[in-house]
């Protein structure tokens, strides 16, 4: 009933819905040429265990020499892909790959699996930037995970390895955004149209009643 009821006030209020609603896919129109595109693009490694072990013997007497504290744990490799993911997420370190002709705009993590890869996801407004971002995401860790290591003056032997599972693959348009801006903008014209005709037939009812009471 109500339906009809609606659809009954926008016809006989169509020289207010109408313009209005023609308004409103206009607006809607607009947002969507006017939000930019984004691209996306990902890239993932996955950290790999020393083959000469976790300790490096230096005396053959002696059962083994100084080792790489990161492996002292258990789940170490997760850890510590845990650790450089904590790390790229920081405002400090998207800052600076975003000085480096990256974007800010990336995500790390590691893929729902729970183990020791690094996934780097990217949006960026074109899409050679999404690509160097992961790119630079990518190096980043290596490079973090090296200093690390150094730090800890684990041996170079025994230091955590990464290798190349997926390279930074090619940008994919990404319009969800631009959708969901448009979308937005047209619903709120057409809430605007239907109030419009609300409006203008409710105002139209109070005056006919108001002209009947005074002609009685």
């Amino acid at each position: 009933m109500d339906f009809w009821k609606t659809i009954g006030v926008l016809l006989r209020r169509w020289y207010v819905a109408v313009p209005v609603l023609v308004v409103a896919l206009v607006l809607g129109g607009g947002v969507y040429l006017k939000v930019p595109t984004q691209y996306e693009s990902t890239g993932t490694i996955v950290l790999t265990a020393p083959t000469a072990g976790a300790t490096a013997a230096i005396d053959p007497a002696k059962a083994a020499g100084p080792g790489n504290p990161l492996l002292d744990f258990e789940g170490s490799l997760t850890i510590t892909t845990q650790l450089l993911i904590q790390s790229l997420s920081s405002p400090t370190v998207q800052q600076q790959i975003a000085n480096e002709g990256g974007s800010d705009t990336f995500q790390a993590g590691d893929g729902e699996t729970g183990g020791p890869f690094v996934v780097i996801i990217a949006d960026a407004n074109s899409p050679a930037q999404a690509e160097l971002t992961v790119s630079l995401a990518l190096k980043y860790a290596q490079n973090e995970l090296d200093a690390r290591q150094k730090n800890l003056n684990a041996p170079p032997s025994t230091y955590i390895g990464t290798q190349s599972v997926v390279s930074p693959t090619a940008s994919t348009t990404k319009i969800s955004g631009k959708v969901r801006a448009a979308g937005v903008a047209l619903v709120g014209g057409i809430v605007v149209s239907l109030a419009a005709a609300y409006g203008i037939e409710s105002w139209a009812t109070r005056r006919r009643r108001r002209d009947e009471d005074d002609r009685e």
